[in-house]
């Protein structure tokens, strides 16, 4: 899990020492903003300005850094599985009993 780790590390800014009197803190994330953009944060979909916001929050909060942590490692593995294409039998199926 070290790979993971460094990824994650790396992703969050790990290596970057906060405090609560940063210049950045203004602008700070709070725990509903961070959840809400977690997974587009992971994907690299957010702007400059929020993930600086991020990763301060996450420097700083006891509460959300175990949490992202978890979140982020739970999509490393899911990267990681091999992507295989459903039968179109399958995708037959589940339209009938969707539909009715």
């Amino acid at each position: 899990m070290s790979g993971s780790a460094t990824w994650i590390n790396k992703l969050i800014g790990r290596d970057v020492k906060h405090s609560p009197g940063d210049p950045c803190a203004d602008g700070m994330c709070d725990c509903v903003e961070v959840r809400d953009n977690a997974s587009d944060f992971i994907d690299g979909e957010v702007s400059s300005g929020l993930t600086t916001r991020i990763r301060h929050h996450l420097g700083l909060c006891a509460d959300c850094d175990p949490w992202f942590t978890s979140l982020a490692q739970t999509v490393g593995l899911v990267r990681q599985i091999p992507q295989k294409e459903v039968p179109d039998s399958v995708k037959e199926k589940i339209d009938e009993i969707a539909n009715g």
